[in-house]
């Protein structure tokens, strides 16, 4: 406990909080604003390696911290790859985002287990990305084929990730199940850019078709015979990472107050947490039935609110009252793994 706030911590917790501030400058219409975001950019990408080298220094490893630092790392990039869409191609930007998350959610469900370590694969990976996404930013010539080459080390460097952490778990993550739930992930960003720009008709288009294969993916892996504790978090942490991005565009674009997304985030932390609980004391999460109302009831929620439907706010009410339930039901099983 005396680590939680050890200067590792602070140093990605930094990261974290400097990242809007990246934003700012990306975006603003001002004298080198350009040269200022490439700096901050380039400040916390470098800074990934002095918090880890200072926790290994100091002996101050942290279970938080080797979930901070890993957060941090795909928040910076996520950030930039999503307000360079335009300089970037959107669909670089997707597969390298969810690339990038997907392996996270990975690595959390085996760290009850063992830290996965960084190779040299993800290592260049990072590199390479952080190199080419500096030459967006500064319209460097070539940076197109060096942001192409990023895009290739990313699903190379993903691709041994998997391989790693499938003979950790004992589970073939390979299959198509899983296959599906990765397209819906891939989704997500161009369901956000659909939005961003107003072609409300085409993300509404995109989101359906992310919501009807939640159903898919889960009936073909009990078809296929094919479930797995990987696919059950997987599909868990694709709906969880829809939602807030969907509750976060929502509150931006007018459709819906802030309090909405603050009620969204706290069972979604809650829930990650106990899962973790779950899978470092048994190895395995349950799904609650009230856990698939409650999704299910989201996914209806958020297309409600977006076709404007009349009884918008006391399906978005009963949704909530749902989601607490299905929080509670958690943190009443998981306690039971302590008595």
């Amino acid at each position: 406990m005396k680590y939680i706030f050890s200067k590792p911590n602070q140093i990605s917790l930094m990261r974290i909080a400097l990242i809007p501030v990246f934003i700012v400058f990306l975006l603003i219409d001002a004298p080198y604003h350009d040269y200022i975001a490439t700096f901050i950019f380039l400040i916390l990408s470098l800074s990934d390696t002095f918090d880890g080298y200072i926790a290994r220094k100091t002996r101050q490893l942290t279970k938080l911290g080797e979930i901070l630092d890993p957060i941090a790392d795909k928040l910076l990039i996520s950030a930039a790859l999503i307000f360079l869409i335009g300089k970037i191609p959107l669909w670089m930007a997707a597969v390298i985002i969810a690339r990038e998350w997907v392996i996270t959610m990975l690595r959390f469900i085996v760290l009850p287990k063992r830290v996965v370590p960084a190779d040299k694969f993800g290592k260049s990976k990072t590199i390479i990305q952080t190199i080419a996404i500096i030459a967006v930013i500064l319209n460097f010539p070539f940076s197109w084929h060096l942001m192409l080459l990023a895009v290739i080390i990313t699903l190379f460097s993903g691709f041994i990730y998997l391989i790693k952490i499938s003979n950790m778990l004992n589970e073939d993550i390979l299959n198509m199940p899983n296959l599906i739930t990765f397209t819906r992930f891939a989704l997500l960003p161009l369901f956000a850019v659909l939005m961003l720009n107003s072609n409300l008709n085409y993300a509404l288009a995109i989101f359906a078709i992310i919501a009807i294969t939640d159903k898919l993916d889960g009936i073909s892996s009990r078809f296929m015979k094919q479930v797995t504790e990987f696919g059950r978090s997987f599909d868990s942490f694709t709906d969880w990472s829809v939602f807030i991005v969907a509750f976060i565009l929502l509150v931006s674009l007018g459709y819906i107050e802030l309090l909405w997304i603050l009620l969204l985030v706290f069972p979604a932390a809650v829930m990650f947490f106990s899962k973790l609980i779950f899978l470092k004391k048994q190895k395995k999460a349950p799904v609650t039935p009230i856990a698939r109302i409650s999704v299910a009831m989201t996914y209806i929620t958020i297309i409600s609110i977006l076709i404007d439907f009349a009884y918008t706010k006391q399906i978005l009410i009963a949704t909530f009252i749902i989601i607490y339930f299905s929080m509670m039901r958690y943190l009443f099983l998981a306690s039971k793994l302590y008595k």
